[in-house]
């Protein structure tokens, strides 16, 4: 009796099919997890300052006249923004509820 050693072509076609399943769902994750294009102004102004305040270690403030009025939001060193109830920002990615993502 002779033991073969190796693999047949049906393993090989079978772990390259579930590499190729496994780098489509890691890269659709990935994706999605990248920031959205700002949409308006006041969440353009929001995102800088979101930005400024990360990287000086200060809270920076912003006021952004819009067709709604004037904004102001707070863009702390933690890097939450917290804007007046008028207009509503997420805290944590400083982009506002009516921006389309």
């Amino acid at each position: 009796m002779s033991a073969r050693a190796g693999v047949t072509l049906v393993e090989l076609i079978v772990v390259i099919v579930l590499l190729g399943v496994i780098a489509s769902v890691s890269a659709l994750a990935l994706a999605r997890s990248r920031p959205g294009v700002v949409v308006d102004a006041a969440a353009a102004a929001a995102s800088a300052a979101r930005d400024s305040a990360l990287r000086s270690g200060r809270a920076v403030t912003i006021a952004v006249h819009s067709s709604r009025g004037p904004i102001f939001a707070t863009a702390l060193p933690d890097g939450r923004v917290i804007a007046d109830s008028a207009y509503r920002i997420d805290p944590l990615t400083g982009r506002s509820s009516s921006a389309t993502h």
